[in-house]
């Protein structure tokens, strides 16, 4: 289940825990389910008096507890704490207010922490994990995932795609859930009628770099050098040379774990771990690496790191330089 779905469903049911640690990747989704959580408690006090936003970086526990303890006469609190700093070193006995506030909350309060990312072995973790609520947001991970979600806001804005479009949608404009958000909103916004077509896709959703650099390393993979430049140059439309060589550079190594984990008989399904990259990213960086050798992969990064070299120390124009490299990758 979404981590979202269920903070709608604690909403309806009145359900929310009283202590609430939310954390992950995809503040997308954090956003939005705090948003849902402040519209529910604006339902009950429109002026929004019940809603405070702290920092927990410049507001000590104590002054936090006593916040939480402190009663509402408009309905119940919200209490958002963002910015955590109590997973890092030396924190010590200044979190024990919390640990007792755990112990016995204020019912009429739902404290919510906000954290990029957690260590699961601090005592704040288990003491919210045992009194309290954990939701990690993470991005859809696989495929099946990222078209549940597209469906979902496909629905939500009263429009609908063809499985192709839908793959081509996710393709074209990246993996980022924040980003496509957007891009959705603009295509129900502009679009006439109830079907997202093709060419709406292509013609009002911006290309995302990283799948522009995709496509070129399957022109690379087939060796027309024609297609491959094209790519290049229209990714050095969208971003600096140098940034452009970094995104290269890091397929490159990733095509040499992917290629390395082949030869020592590892599987698809570890790639994601071991490569530290999403399932949908590795799999494509898995059914690549099958097209190149090692050989040839080792021989790409050493001309990743010359071009790097040439460009920084004034060699030439660093587009001509990229250029170059591309052309000799497919050669080689």
């Amino acid at each position: 289940m979404w981590e979202i779905d269920q903070v709608r469903q604690g909403i309806v049911k009145n359900q929310i825990p009283s202590v609430n640690l939310w954390y992950g990747e995809e503040r997308f989704f954090i956003q939005e389910a705090l948003q849902l959580l402040k519209n529910s408690y604006l339902a009950q006090d429109p002026s929004g008096s019940g809603i405070e936003i702290l920092s927990g970086k410049s507001t000590g526990p104590e002054q936090i507890v006593e916040i939480a303890n402190t009663v509402s006469f408009f309905g119940g609190k919200l209490i958002i704490v963002e910015d955590i700093p109590y997973f890092q070193d030396g924190q010590g006995d200044a979190l024990e207010p919390f640990f007792a506030y755990f112990e016995n909350p204020n019912p009429g309060t739902c404290l919510v922490f906000l954290a990029q990312s957690v260590n699961r072995g601090r005592k704040f973790f288990k003491a919210i994990e045992k009194k309290g609520s954990i939701l990690e947001f993470g991005s859809p991970k696989r495929q099946q995932e990222w078209s549940a979600w597209l469906d979902r806001e496909l629905a939500a804005r009263g429009k609908t795609m063809k499985p192709q479009v839908k793959a081509l949608f996710l393709e074209w404009g990246g993996h980022q859930v924040g980003a496509l958000s957007q891009e959705l909103d603009k295509l129900a916004l502009f679009v006439e009628g109830k079907e997202i077509r093709t060419e709406d896709v292509r013609s009002l959703v911006p290309q995302a770099v990283e799948a522009t650099v995709f496509e070129l390393l399957d022109a690379v993979a087939a060796r027309s050098s024609k297609e491959a430049v094209q790519k290049l140059q229209q990714v050095l439309r969208q971003e600096h040379s140098l940034k452009v060589l970094t995104l290269l550079s890091r397929q490159v190594r990733l095509l040499l774990g992917a290629r390395a984990m082949r030869q020592q008989g590892r599987g698809a399904e570890e790639a994601p771990r071991l490569l530290g990259i999403k399932p949908y990213e590795a799999q494509k960086i898995w059914q690549k690496a099958a097209q190149l050798t090692w050989e040839q992969l080792s021989w790409a990064l050493r001309e990743c790191l010359e071009t790097d070299v040439a460009i920084k120390t004034g060699k030439g124009e660093p587009e001509f330089l990229l250029e170059l490299m591309v052309v000799k990758f497919c050669e080689m």
